[in-house]
């Protein structure tokens, strides 16, 4: 089983690129490639909006990584990481099941950003580089593969082989990665409809608007366990 599989990858410090950390404690992200095209959000008006190439994770953010940043000194508790949002909470959110190699939950919007603000530092990037959450329009253009209007990631049929959803019976998350027929061709991206819902920049209402101020509600795209 998917499951059983995880769980012995995580009692090994599951070795495989994107999901652990590097020698100096820096989340190990395999970024993915994503070339320019154009989305249109099925919204009240069907907006359609420009993508930029772009670069986005292969797997979601996991436990291992992002209490990197949780236990790290220039991390969850430097207020540089927190500048415009709201106040830090008193603590990070709970590790749930105990698994480095499950998917980061009880993660807030604002976890998100001040994670990827310290990531994005801890990365040294170059001139113009910046590290942040997809737009919708973004996650939406990776999820269907591009310019195919797909229903799902791998096609118009759901198939419950593809993802960690409801109809999988497990009823928590897996390991990362462990459902790879569920990526959408051409790009190996994976648990994009299933494991965990994952935040977007922009905001859930006025979905153009990707600001910082105010207290809109954010989106989140993806079906979860």
């Amino acid at each position: 089983r998917r499951e059983d599989i995880g769980r012995r990858l995580d009692q090994i410090r599951d070795p495989r690129r994107g999901v652990g950390v590097d020698a100096d404690g820096i989340p190990d992200i395999e970024w993915i490639d994503i070339p320019a095209g154009s989305v249109t959000l099925e919204t009240d008006v069907h907006e359609t909006f420009a993508v930029a190439p772009f670069r986005i994770a292969r797997y979601p953010v996991t436990w291992h990584q992002y209490l990197a940043f949780v236990q790290a000194k220039d991390g969850f508790n430097d207020p540089e990481n927190w500048i415009g949002l709201a106040e830090p909470p008193e603590a990070p959110g709970e590790t749930r099941w105990g698994f480095m190699n499950h998917p980061a939950i009880n993660v807030s919007w604002y976890d998100a950003m001040a994670f990827c603000r310290w990531l994005g530092r801890r990365m040294a990037l170059g001139d113009g580089e910046q590290i942040r959450l997809p737009t919708e329009w973004e996650w939406q253009w990776v999820a269907q593969g591009g310019g195919a209007a797909r229903e799902y990631p791998w096609g118009a049929e759901w198939n419950p082989a593809r993802a960690n959803a409801n109809e999988a019976g497990i009823g928590r998350t897996t390991a990362v990665g462990m459902y790879p027929l569920g990526a959408p061709e051409p790009w190996p991206v994976l648990d994009l409809a299933g494991n965990i819902s994952e935040w977007c920049l922009n905001e859930y209402e006025q979905p153009d608007r990707t600001g910082l101020d105010g207290e809109a509600s954010r989106v989140l795209r993806g079906g979860s366990w």
